[in-house]
């Protein structure tokens, strides 16, 4: 009797019709379900969309009926197989070796300096809606920033204070790691840097942007300053990118003069007129820049591409204005570093935000010049 021919695509043959593309996640899950007859392990990614699995028995395990114990060997055996597609790994050992190698040597992939940024560009008033806004892009990475000024009340617990909010949304398509959870914890983790950084925490010690200047009536009216981020495409560096977008956003902000009409007594709110044709042009002299020093190896750069944040230990954010003071600080990353090595990042941030400031504030210029 003749063997029934095995069709194209099936498990006989061995064949697919299609290639399968890879796809590459930098963030994925690993699911486990482990029993006593068998071990699957199933990657998916953020979304839960599979990407790859394996099992014990694939793996040519085999269950001893006389003996059923848990063994950890079968489980590392198929997660070995699970996590070896392309799409799973994000640079190769050689891609790694040549990174951290062109860093020791002072000479990194696109042939800057460790202490050198990509070229920068600035476009402002792209929102028509917003007081002010900004698109500035860093090499590959493609960030707006837009500011909304609103008349509020200030807290009772800060009289003389405006209050002022970052929010930092990241678009899904600009990187697969946004989709889902993941955009959700950065974008989380960005706007609470960008507020240590530009704000100066909870506290407001060292704060770049000056809340008191927001004030009309103290206690009573003033301006809220609401500044949304969002992330368009990501090639590293967003921080930075970030900070800038504000700076020339806030550069561009006009907040509408405001004069009180009558004065209120007690609780009362005073009554004030709104101009529709005078604008008070934000300060931004004391706005800082943020430096991001990111350590490879023995080394740091500053604004590492997602490749070299790829093969950081941790890495340190400091906002220094045009004077050099130190308006904030933050740190990511699970390596510890030694004081007197942070010392050096802080001098080194102050040397370079020099750099950054005057070619930030020579394409703001342009930029506002253009778009008259």
């Amino acid at each position: 009797m003749a063997k029934p021919i095995p069709k194209v695509g099936s498990r006989r043959s061995g064949r697919s019709s299609a290639r399968k593309s890879a796809r590459r996640i930098p963030k994925g899950v690993i699911h486990v379900q482990a029993s006593f007859n068998n071990t699957i392990v199933t990657v998916t990614d953020v979304r839960g969309r599979v990407i790859s699995w394996s099992s014990a028995g694939t793996c040519g395990f085999k269950v001893s009926l006389r003996k059923k114990s848990v063994n950890p060997f079968p489980l590392n055996t198929c997660s070995g197989f699970c996590c070896t597609p392309k799409e799973m790994v994000g640079l190769s050992a050689g891609e790694k070796h040549f990174i951290q190698g062109g860093i020791a040597q002072d000479l990194r992939l696109d042939g800057r300096k460790r202490l050198t940024y990509r070229p920068i560009y600035v476009e402002t008033g792209i929102i028509p809606q917003a007081h002010g806004s900004a698109r500035v892009r860093l090499g590959a990475t493609d960030v707006i920033a837009s500011v909304k000024a609103e008349l509020g009340k200030p807290s009772a617990l800060q009289p003389d204070k405006a209050k002022i909010a970052i929010y930092v949304d990241c678009s899904p398509t600009a990187a697969p790691m946004f989709e889902g959870r993941g955009g959700e914890e950065l974008s989380t983790e960005l706007s609470v840097a960008l507020e240590r950084c530009l704000l100066g925490g909870k506290s407001g010690a060292g704060a770049g942007i000056d809340p008191t200047s927001l004030v009309v009536v103290e206690g009573k009216v003033c301006w809220d300053l609401y500044i949304d981020g969002l992330v368009i495409s990501s090639d590293g560096n967003l921080l930075d990118a970030l900070a800038a977008a504000i700076k020339a956003a806030l550069s561009n902000t006009g907040i509408p003069k405001v004069d009180v009409a009558a004065e209120a007594t007690g609780d009362e709110q005073p009554e004030v007129n709104i101009s529709d044709e005078e604008f008070l042009q934000f300060d931004t002299t004391g706005i800082p820049v943020i430096v991001t020093l990111t350590k490879v190896g023995k080394h740091y750069i500053v604004d590492a591409t997602s490749e070299e944040e790829s093969q950081m230990s941790s890495a340190v954010s400091i906002s220094v204005n045009r004077k050099g003071h130190v308006c904030g600080l933050t740190k990511r990353g699970g390596a510890g570093l030694d004081p007197s090595i942070i010392l050096d990042m802080i001098s080194v941030a102050k040397h370079v935000s020099e750099q950054l400031i005057n070619k930030l504030d020579s394409e703001i210029a342009a930029a506002e010049a253009s778009e008259e």
